[in-house]
């Protein structure tokens, strides 16, 4: 099941919307001095195999559009915070402009969600002085309820999940400033909002009913957010660096954050949005679904204005662009790249100063091969290719031996640098025979001997909010636990095998390590020097050998352990669709959703009525809380492994 969308009709905000909601706050200026933290959760346990390094390279965009949004607004007192900067950062500890936080926004991948938790739940360690807290970011817009009743104690949890972009989190703040004054705190001005019932005015927000018992837990989802359609209304890439809290080992905040010259030293990647939405619909895939099969840009004037201004503010020269797939539309990279190409700084092409990387489609780049010389006059110096299999047997997105060659090949002479990413699967084999390239190690071994200057390898396992995820559950594909122990979300990272139907699951994760040691060997270096025909990136060959190669002996441990815990067993299994921990109520109709999972009715669960406020009343929810929130909950099956 993917995430719902709206009405093609209805899928955007008006244009103009975005700048009318931080004009409209400006207007509340008593509120412009709260304190606001803003926190990337960590966690260390996804530090894996070839790009070790560039988490902490990389100080993420969706952290940091919230500090230019929110600066936009009027708001002055913020601080953003990188747990994998700062890993002992504490909420409760943190003092901002010589108080404790007002509000408190943690971002966080499903990978990241655990560390997530811990930042709330000692946040909730100051007792009635703690923050409001928000939580945003990918788990909560396919997860949300996972924030709420995080335990032990009850009530533990955030006080609102925001499931889409930044415009909502800027209609749920004004929301809640409309019913604060500066004698209260926000959080009690958010208690008001909730029981008045004005917060289902907001698309895009999910949060307890306030009239379902505290121990039978309901949220309440008021429906799909509308996104931005016009993404130069977004203010530029400034504040948000400027808010980074020092790297760290302490547990509050520094006086002063980051200066710009730290920025450029410490974040030397810039991630950048240029373009949002892909044309294809892989059923492992989720992110054209939180698009709502949208394709979205920015001007290209725009575009090059903001690399310009990151270059020569924080001295950035390399920018990341967090594109679904850039060369999804032919008039918009010939567009964008122009005008990159054109673009000067202190007298010189700017494209001499800076690299700018993506992500592409080996099908589109191909049929697309003749503006590759355009791409790299404007910058563009690598393309990450989801190619999962090159026969096309899991998925077919035009990808072939033939155009692997070909494209390749023209890559290395115009000097842009082919990066590989492959899916290994149950029913891939480990080798194949000569000819045919279904072997997992073949494929490996071909994409470096066509010049890929990179190699990712990841196990298919089912994401929540694709396709893939509920025949998964069904089959009985998804591990509950392994030798006894719950499965952490940090394995969700594609590194580990948790989810198979493989006889020996064990050996399929070796197989993950014999590739990447396929790819990323000390003789594959001689090979890079012995290479005619491949010598224009060289050097970028050789750099990530050497990357790839610590990687791998950094993971060797780790994985290592994981494939013997696998072998050992015992693997429970997650026995089919299950009833929702916390059941999720439509906003407007009163009645159980889906969002994201499917999940078996709650036949307990019944609403009794709807107040005049559109308040809740939720009777009959047998649930309790538990320390740890959990995708499914029903009796697991046992297998062997």
């Amino acid at each position: 099941m993917e995430l719902p969308r709206r009405k093609p009709h209805d899928v955007h905000l008006p244009d103009g919307s975005l700048t009318e909601a931080m004009s409209r706050l400006r207007e509340f200026t008593e509120a412009h001095d709260l304190r606001i933290g803003i926190v990337y959760a960590f966690d260390f346990r996804t530090r894996m195999l070839p790009y070790w390094y560039a988490d902490k390279l990389m100080a993420p965009a969706s952290v940091r559009t919230l500090g230019d949004v929110l600066h936009a607004s009027g708001f002055r007192q913020i601080r953003i915070v990188l747990q994998q900067w700062t890993p002992n950062f504490r909420p409760s500890e943190a003092k901002l402009d010589g108080g404790p936080l007002d509000i408190l926004l943690v971002s966080g991948m499903q990978v990241h969600a655990e560390p997530a938790y811990d930042l709330i739940r000692d946040a909730h360690r100051m007792g009635a002085e703690r923050p409001l807290i928000i939580a945003g970011g990918p788990k909560a817009i396919y997860e949300p309820a996972d924030y709420f009743e995080l335990g032990p104690d009850a009530g533990v949890g955030a006080d609102c999940a925001v499931t889409g972009e930044a415009f909502v989190l800027l209609e749920l703040l004004q929301q809640i400033l409309e019913h604060w004054t500066p004698a209260e705190s926000v959080r009690s001005a958010f208690e008001a909002a909730r029981r008045s019932g004005s917060l289902e005015e907001v698309l895009g927000l999910v949060y307890l009913s306030p009239d379902a018992s505290p121990g039978r837990p309901v949220a309440v989802n008021t429906g799909v957010q509308r996104i931005l359609r016009d993404l130069d209304e977004m203010p530029m890439p400034d504040a948000g660096y400027r808010m980074l809290e020092r790297p760290h080992r302490g547990q509050g905040l520094r006086e002063k954050p980051c200066t710009p010259r730290m920025v450029g030293k410490r974040s030397i990647i810039s991630s950048i949005v240029a373009t949002q939405g892909c044309k294809f619909r892989c059923s492992f895939c989720p992110i054209p679904s939180v698009n709502q099969r949208t394709w979205r840009h920015k001007s290209p004037e725009r575009f090059a204005a903001e690399i310009k201004h990151l270059y020569e503010n924080f001295g950035i020269r390399e920018f990341f662009g967090t594109d679904d797939n850039f060369f999804n539309r032919r008039e918009t990279v010939i567009a964008m790249m122009t005008q990159l190409a054109r673009t000067t700084t202190g007298g010189v092409r700017l494209s001499e100063r800076v690299s700018f990387y993506t992500e592409a489609t080996q099908f589109d780049v191909y049929k697309n091969r003749d503006l590759l010389p355009l791409c790299r006059k404007g910058g563009l110096s690598a393309i990450w290719f989801g190619l999962e299999d090159l026969t096309g047997g899991l998925v077919d997105k035009g990808q072939s031996q033939s155009k692997t060659e070909e494209l390749f090949a023209y890559m290395h002479k115009i000097g842009i640098q082919p990066m590989a990413l492959m899916i290994h699967s149950d029913d891939q084999p480990l080798r194949s025979r000569r000819g045919d390239m279904s072997g997992l190690l073949n494929q490996a071994r071909y994409v470096f001997e066509q010049g890929a200057v990179s190699y990712q390898c990841t196990y298919l396992g089912p994401a929540v909010g694709t396709r893939d995820f509920e025949p998964a559950a069904i089959a009985g594909k998804l591990y509950r636990s392994v030798g006894g122990r719950d499965i952490p979300q940090a394995y969700q990272d594609g590194n580990h095998v948790v989810a198979s139907r493989h006889s020996a699951p064990w050996q399929r994760q070796m197989n993950i390590l014999r590739a990447y040691a396929t790819f990323y060997n000390p003789m594959n270096v001689l090979r890079i020097l012995g290479t005619p025909g491949k010598r224009a990136l060289a050097k970028k060959r050789l750099l990530f050998q050497l990357i790839g190669q610590i990687g791998i002996l950094m993971t060797l441990p780790k994985l290592l352990r994981w494939a013997r815990k696998l072998k050992r067993g015992p693997i429970e299994v997650w026995d089919g669709l299950q009833p929702a921990r916390i059941p999720m109520v439509d906003a407007a109709t009163g009645q159980e959703m889906d969002w994201a999972i499917e999940h078996l009715r709650s036949d307990d669960l019944s609403i009794v009525s709807s107040s005049p406020a559109k308040g809740l009343h939720c009777e009959g929810l047998g649930l309790g809380t538990e320390t740890r929130p959990v995708l499914l909950a029903r009796k697991p099956t046992p297998v062997t492994a």
